[in-house]
Parts: structure tokens; C-alpha cells; sequence
């Protein structure tokens, strides 16, 4: 089954910046409404007081004001009257928040808005000032124009008011915004970790024996690799699996059959009539328990190789050293076959790997040469420095292996024919090539078959590469 593979990154990029646009755009498009709205509302007041002085200072002419009482510019009854701060055809309430004043040189007052007091509304004294009349605080700004001065001022509440209608209206719409960002971004999120909600759900509902791979309809590129390997592991533990299960059915195959054999030579010498019969019943029965131990040997360690691969830590090896290591442990064995080994080594050569392992490597190698070697000839082993690797090889002078068996005779407990070897018995498991080639594998090593230059004998080659090698200096 092929999924479908997204970027969750890029989903969630893309889908919180939709939301951002969306969202901030509405609060910026509402700020800049609220704070034009209210910007309107004191420039129309402003305005309208401009148009009030103007007229009363064209219109009703200013030299009015040399009677005892100044010009007061009068406002809208309704204004008084108004509940809300909306702009009205005869004017805008704000109006009764500004006043204005006009003083002359000698103090008098010549002019004054409605609702501006008797008193000065500052200092005549040009710039701005901030006073208090009364129980109300004014902002006042003063300007001198030829032989008068000119007094406009706010009352601090319409700076109060302003700045608390600008405020609200932008902190109102970013809580807003932000709560409503926040449920969109926790959309996205959910919508785009379906995949690993998922996951985890069938995982749940495995059955614990259910090895198969783990499929998803739609695979996010951030998950896939945990999907990969997820399945990776699944399919080495179901290799782990069926290596035990057909370790299991090997063993008890290949036993079955040496332990019947060892049990009939102890009864035929339980039922011997002389004591050369039982002698040779024994013999025999003695030589069926060595094959069985080797066998069950071979077996333990086919199975110790195969399994926790995952755990080997290598190291660097002299494989000099377990060559030295091996022969002596096998010379007696072999002297009492009538052979001789020999080690050529070119250097100290070093390999990376695990030293058990690669004990175990040589010496399945020697005894298989041995095995099958002639009954009085040499066995050699060679260590070759070669320009990208190490050359490991074992040569006997036996009868060499059919090119038809090569391919054949790393396939665990395979034994070639006894009629390919010339009558020669077969006595082996047919495990220690299959762990030689294991090793190898494990080690990144090549194992290879071939005859020697003269066409006798075998020479068997396990070459590691640079990767996993090193020559010493």
C-alpha cells in the first residue's frame, strides 16, 4: 500500500498564517475604524467651534466688545441635552468639553465660548499651560494676535475619554484576536496530528503476535521516518522470529537422529553377548556423543551469532593475534590427524569487529579445512594486506568442492553428497560455513570459494574492506 506523504511543518506554517492574516487583519481593519471614529469626533467639535468664533467675529463684528460684557458665543440648547457623543446637524456634544476665550491687553474679556468661565482660562502668556478652575482641570493653549490674546482649551477629560476609547478599542479586539488566534492555531494542530493520533491507535489494537507493517492512508514528511523505521523493526523482529523458529525445528531434526543412533549402540552393548561386541558398541556410542556434542555446540553457536546483533559494539582487532590464538588451540587436534598448519602473515593486520566473533570465524574455517583435508596434509592460513582491505584465507589440499556446491554449502545444515567427495564420510553439522558466512556479513566482509592454482585442494577467502578494517602503522 503507497501513502500519501505531506509536510506537517508546512500545513502548520501555512494554516497559522491564514489565521494571522484573518485575524489581525479584522483587528487592524476594527482599530483603524474605532480610532477614526473617535479622531472624527473631536475634529467635528473642533471644527464647529472654528465655524461658531468665525461667525460671531465676522457677523456680529468684534468692536461689540468694547461694552461691559464681552461676546459670548452661544451653543445649541440641545447640546446640553445630548446623551451620546454621535455628531448631530446642529453640532457635536463634544462642544461642551472645549471653550475659548479672547482677553485684550488691559484684561478685559472680549470674547468667550458659552461655557468657558468669567475667569482666564491660563496665564496670558503664549504656549501651553494646564490650570485648574474651579473643581475642573483645563489644557490651555495661548496666543497672542496683535493687541489681544487668544485662550482655546479642552477639558482633561476629553484627553481622558479619547485615550480610554482609543485604548479599549485596540486591546479589546487584540484579546479577542489573540483568543480566536488561539483556537484557530489548536484547529490546525489538531487537523494536521490526526496522523499521529492514528498511529498510536493502531498500535493499540495490534494484536501483540501481529507483525506486519504499519500502513497510514495519509503520512506526514515529519512522520514518515518513525513509520519507516517502526516497520523496520518490526520486520528484524519478525526475521528474529523466524530465525529462532527455524533454529528450533533445525535442532531438534538434526538431534533427533545422533541421539536415536547413540541410544541403539548403548543397548546393543547392554545386549552384548561377548566383551568385544560391547567394546564396539561403546566405541561407537562414544563416537555418536562427540558428533552430538559438536553438533549442539554448533547449534548454541549459530544461535548466540544470529541473535542481539543490534547490540555488538566493535572494536579494532589484531587479527594476527586471533589466527595465533586459534592454531594454537587446534594444533593438537590436528597432530593427532597426521596434519600441519602453517600461519603467513603479511604485517600486523587489524579488522573492526567483535573478537569472539572473529575467533569463531577462523576457527570454523581450520576445522572445516581439517575436515575435509586430506588425512596427512597441510592446512594454511594467509593474512594479505590488500590496497582497499584484508584478505583473510585457509587452504587445505583435500579434494576440492564441486563448482555446482559452492552456492550450497553456507546454506545452514546443508552437507554436500558423500559421493561429491569421493566416498569421504560426512561428518559434519553443516552450521560452520553458514556461521562463517554470518560473521562475515555482520563484519561487512565478502566470503568467497575457489580452488587452488594447481586445481587440489580449497581455499576459502573472507575479504574486509576499508570500512570496517584498519592496517596497523
Amino acid at each position: 500500500m503507497t501513502t500519501a506523504q505531506y509536510s506537517v511543518r508546512r500545513r502548520l506554517v501555512t494554516g497559522t498564517l491564514a489565521c494571522m492574516v484573518l485575524i489581525l487583519g479584522g483587528i487592524g481593519y476594527a482599530v483603524n475604524d474605532a480610532a477614526r471614529h473617535e479622531s472624527e469626533e473631536i475634529f467635528s467639535a473642533r471644527l464647529a467651534t472654528s465655524a461658531r468664533v468665525l461667525e460671531a467675529l465676522v457677523a456680529r463684528q468684534i468692536e461689540m466688545a468694547s461694552i461691559s460684557q464681552p461676546i459670548v458665543i452661544s451653543l445649541p440648547k440641545e447640546l446640553e441635552s445630548a446623551e451620546d457623543d454621535e455628531p448631530e446637524d446642529y453640532g457635536h456634544p463634544y462642544e461642551t468639553k472645549i471653550a475659548f476665550q479672547v482677553w485684550d491687553d488691559e484684561g478685559r474679556l472680549l470674547v468667550k465660548s458659552a461655557l468657558a468661565p468669567a475667569t482666564a482660562l491660563g496665564p496670558l502668556r503664549a504656549g501651553f499651560s494646564s490650570n485648574t478652575i474651579g473643581s475642573e482641570f483645563w489644557e490651555v493653549f495661548a496666543l497672542r494676535s496683535g493687541k489681544v490674546w487668544v485662550l482655546a482649551a479642552e477639558k482633561e477629560e476629553v484627553r481622558h475619554e479619547l485615550a480610554s476609547e482609543l485604548g479599549t478599542s485596540i486591546l479589546v479586539p487584540l484579546a479577542a484576536g489573540g483568543l480566536l488566534m488561539l483556537l484557530a492555531v489548536n484547529i490546525v494542530l489538531s487537523f494536521n496530528t490526526r496522523s499521529l493520533r492514528e498511529l498510536a491507535d493502531r498500535i493499540s489494537k495490534r494484536e501483540p503476535q501481529s507483525l506486519a507493517k504499519i500502513e497510514l492512508p495519509d503520512t506526514p514528511a515529519e512522520l514518515a521516518p518513525i513509520v519507516h523505521e517502526l516497520n523496520d523493526l518490526l520486520d528484524r523482529v519478525k526475521a528474529a522470529f523466524e530465525r529462532e523458529k527455524r533454529f528450533i525445528d533445525a535442532a531438534a531434526h538434526e538431534i533427533r537422529t545422533p541421539i536415536a543412533a547413540l541410544q541403539v549402540h548403548i543397548e546393543n552393548a547392554i545386549r552384548a553377548q561377548t566383551a568385544e561386541e560391547r567394546q564396539n558398541s561403546l566405541a561407537e556410542a562414544l563416537v555418536g556423543l562427540r558428533r552430538t556434542t559438536k553438533l549442539a555446540e554448533q547449534l548454541l553457536a549459530f544461535s548466540r551469532i544470529t541473535a542481539n546483533v543490534d547490540d555488538v559494539e566493535f572494536r579494532l582487532v589484531s587479527l594476527n593475534e586471533v589466527c595465533r590464538e586459534v592454531i594454537a588451540a587446534q594444533e593438537p587436534l590436528l597432530a593427532r590427524r597426521g596434519q600441519n598448519i602453517g600461519l603467513d602473515a603479511q604485517g600486523e593486520c587489524h579488522v573492526r569487529g567483535e573478537p569472539y566473533k572473529l575467533q569463531r570465524l577462523v576457527q570454523n574455517l581450520v576445522d572445516n579445512a581439517s575436515r575435509y583435508g586430506s588425512p596427512q596434509g597441510e592446512i594454511q592460513v594467509e593474512i594479505v594486506n590488500e590496497a582497499d582491505g584484508v584478505t583473510l584465507r585457509v587452504c587445505n589440499d583435500g579434494d576440492p568442492v564441486p563448482e555446482e556446491e559452492i552456492d550450497k554449502i553456507f546454506t545452514p545444515y546443508y552437507r554436500i553428497p558423500r559421493r561429491e567427495l569421493s566416498g569421504k564420510e560426512t561428518t559434519g553439522s553443516g552450521l560452520g560455513l553458514a556461521i562463517v558466512k554470518e560473521i562475515a556479513e555482520q563484519h561487512k566482509a565478502r566470503v568467497s570459494v575457489h580452488r587452488k592454482k594447481d586445481g587440489q585442494g580449497t581455499v576459502v577467502s573472507v575479504f574486509f574492506p576499508d570500512a570496517t578494517s584498519r592496517r596497523a602503522a
